[in-house]
């Protein structure tokens, strides 16, 4: 149990200082303190964040030349280019939306997976010289895209890039770029995703119009793709998904509708992370991106109704191919090593990284899915484990990779098929020189020890307004310590693999639990043990109840 760690506790005078302020119990003062919300200032803020607050987006690098050009560009054609998965179909959406409803001449592109791969391609740039293309606006891809972007030019298309990925030594020469972890730009808050990005830049052109709209109502997008794109939640990313939220659940876009139906209850951060995100990304990784923006843009509920009915085939044909890949990916990981390393002749490519992420589920260590691309080539992606940066491991290898990008903790790639066996070997023990000879070892952390009877309904609601929840934001975990079983077990799930009961802290306090992954472990508790857990607010019948949803256990020999 020496993997579970608890968060650093806050000093007293703080706790207690923000508990004469805010009227609350203590550990909720020590969750918010421990979230750096040590102020009533601050908490207003975190409890009501308002859009007031976003950053000004002309403090962006390129930001005043970039909206000068679009809004000096009405007379000629513009194509949004963006990447094929949520966050790129969404920028892609707002854009097109946002700039139609404004009279522009526009028209959208998402490459095709598995003929062009991620980014601008050629073929994007032969598509805009056949429609008569003059500006292109690429929106979560093209910070790489140097070759693309001179033929671009050479056709005498301009392009305006919209990126969050890191850029390389060499940017690309494009028009004006957009992203805040270019060199040189001084806008303070460095995480937006790339439909944060699109964002800003609606916003910024908005404001030079004599008629501004409310652009507000595209917050639901940015929304989908910061928690897609598992964004921290903090500073303005907070915000707009705060915001983003309430408009998917008072006003859904009608393209949205049929994936809401079959969610019970509000849709909050889990809800996208779990159910509406993967099958939105369904569609780039089985077939293509376009039929997400073409469902994001529809407003015929008929006609949204047949393509949302497509992408659910979608989402079901890949879900049962990631299990079959995942299932072969696991016949080949080697424990003895320090990396996960897999290749598969026709795995699909399209659910590469899903499974890189389930391998880490059962085999914690920086993780390479592989499959053929052409007779010469293999495309993989890349998964990383707490606090190792696999991208930096991944430049240390550059000299055996055709092609790679992506950040600290997922990234894509491409290498000959000749240089699989060096590539492996190498990235093997450039990890293993990282790590010395300590093997990777998965971790949990804890906010704080409590017993159930501090579990009311009140504070749970409080604990509730602490949401959205993610990456610099994370749902309270709490451990409780001495817990015994205190009725039968029951299973539920297509594979009963879920389980649910009540359980009692050693004050012999009653609560329900469920939990979704441990019920080899709690069928053969004999005796007390540990846990650590979210809690939750059921409501059925207009009658709220408590409910515990189980993450790790501890059982005592």
């Amino acid at each position: 149990m020496n993997n579970w760690i608890e968060k650093k506790q806050p000093k007293k005078d703080a706790i207690q200082s923000l508990k004469e302020d805010l009227k609350i119990e203590d550990f909720i003062c020590t969750l918010l303190v421990q979230r750096e919300v040590n102020s009533l200032k601050k908490a207003k803020e975190y409890f009501r964040p308002s859009i007031n607050l976003l950053h000004d987006p002309f403090l962006m690098k390129d930001m005043k030349k970039v909206v000068e050009k679009i809004e000096n560009s009405r007379e000629v054609k513009i194509m949004i280019l963006g990447d094929y998965d949520v966050d790129g179909t969404t920028s892609t959406a707002m854009l097109y939306k946002y700039f139609k409803n404004i009279n522009y001449d526009i028209l959208y592109y998402i490459p095709d997976r598995y003929d062009e791969g991620y980014g601008v391609s050629e073929k994007a740039v032969e598509y805009a010289e056949k429609n008569k293309v003059s500006l292109i606006i690429t929106v979560d891809c093209g910070i790489k895209a140097n070759k693309q972007v001179e033929l671009s030019n050479s056709k005498n298309i301009e392009i305006i890039i919209c990126d969050h990925h890191l850029p390389s030594d060499q940017i690309p020469n494009a028009f004006g770029i957009l992203n805040p972890k270019q060199e040189n730009c001084k806008y303070p808050f460095k995480d937006l995703c790339g439909c944060g990005i699109a964002y800003k830049l609606i916003s910024a052109h908005n404001s030079l119009l004599d008629n501004s709209i409310d652009i507000s109502v595209f917050l639901d997008f940015v929304a989908l793709a910061t928690v897609s794109d598992m964004m921290p939640i903090i500073d303005e990313n907070r915000i707009m998904v705060f915001h983003g939220l309430k408009i998917i659940n008072s006003k859904p876009r009608i393209g949205l509708r049929n994936f809401l139906k079959s969610i019970n209850g509000r849709i909050d951060e889990s809800k996208i992370s779990f159910n509406i995100g993967p099958r939105i990304n369904a569609a780039g990784r089985m077939k293509t991106g376009k039929i997400i923006v073409d469902l994001l843009i529809e407003e015929d509920i008929n006609r949204a109704n047949i393509i949302s009915n497509q992408v659910e085939f979608l989402n079901q044909s890949r879900r049962r191919i990631e299990k079959e890949v995942v299932d072969d990916a696991l016949k080949q990981i080697d424990n003895e090593r320090y990396t996960n390393i897999v290749y598969g002749e026709g795995w699909n490519q399209g659910v590469l990284g899903i499974v890189a992420s389930r391998v880490i589920e059962r085999s914690y260590k920086p993780t390479i899915v592989m499959t053929e691309l052409n007779e010469d080539l293999l495309t993989g992606s890349v998964r990383s484990v707490k606090d190792y940066d696999v991208y930096q491991s991944l430049s240390d290898c550059k000299d055996n990779i055709v092609q790679f990008g992506g950040h600290k903790y997922a990234a894509g790639l491409k290498i000959k098929k000749t240089k699989f066996d060096i590539f492996k070997n190498q990235f093997e023990d450039i990890v293993k020189g990282n790590v010395g000879q300590i093997m990777f070892k998965r971790t949990f952390s804890y906010d704080l020890l409590i017993n159930f009877s501090q579990l009311t309904i009140k504070n749970i609601k409080i604990i509730r307004m602490m949401a959205p929840f993610g990456p610099g934001n994370k749902r309270p975990i709490f451990r409780t310590n001495n817990c015994f079983l205190a009725s039968k077990l029951k299973f539920l799930g297509k594979e009963e693999q879920i389980v649910k009961s009540n359980i009692k802290d050693e004050n012999e306090t009653l609560l329900p639990f469920i939990c979704f992954n441990k019920k080899h472990e709690l069928v053969e508790i004999e005796s007390s043990f540990d846990i650590l857990y979210n809690v939750n607010l059921n409501s059925f019948s207009d009658q709220e109840s408590i409910e515990l949803t189980l993450r790790e256990i501890f059982i005592k020999k």
